[in-house]
Formats: structure tokens, C-alpha cells, sequence
């Protein structure tokens, strides 16, 4: 099956980390930057409420978090290199 591609653009001053779910993977999105996540549509978590991916803020974090419900645990940059995982802080 052909993966689908979700683009995560970052217009704020400050990092947000996005948080694969299902994995332990953690990446930083500093200001300026893009992130894709690459997955295929059939290998989901369950959605009640239909939708593709689930996105979530995560509450109570020192900046912005979010935790994305996939079974994918890579990024990549816009050129198509792989993106590091970060555990740092904000």
C-alpha cells in the first residue's frame, strides 16, 4: 500500500516536539522547520471518530508537545533525510 504523508510546520519561536505513539520515538521541530511522518493508513491505531491520524496535545509540558497515533516510529526532514530523535527539553 502507498504511505501517506503528513508535513508538521513549525511557525513559532519556540521548539515543539512531536511524539510518535505506539513507539518511544520523540523529535524536536525547531522554529522555522518541517517534519513529515511517512505511514501507511491501514497500520493505525483505532479512531472512533474515523480519522487518519489522531493528534493530541500533550497537557501540562513545559512548551508545545504532541503525541501522534502511529504504529511509524521515523521522520524525515524535507529533503528526505532521516530525522534524529530528541529526548532533550525544551
Amino acid at each position: 500500500m502507498t504511505k501517506l504523508k503528513q508535513t508538521f510546520a513549525n511557525p513559532t519561536r519556540s521548539p515543539i516536539f512531536l511524539n510518535l505513539e505506539l513507539s518511544t520515538a520523540r523529535f524536536r521541530l525547531n522554529p522555522g522547520e518541517e517534519l513529515i511522518l511517512l505511514y501507511d493508513p491501514s497500520d493505525r491505531p483505532s479512531d472512533d471518530n474515523g480519522s487518519v491520524l489522531r493528534i493530541e496535545v500533550i497537557p501540562e509540558c513545559s512548551g508545545i508537545e504532541l503525541a501522534i497515533y502511529t504504529t511509524e516510529s521515523v521522520m524525515f526532514y524535507p529533503d528526505g533525510s532521516e530525522a534524529p530523535q530528541d529526548f532533550g527539553a525544551a
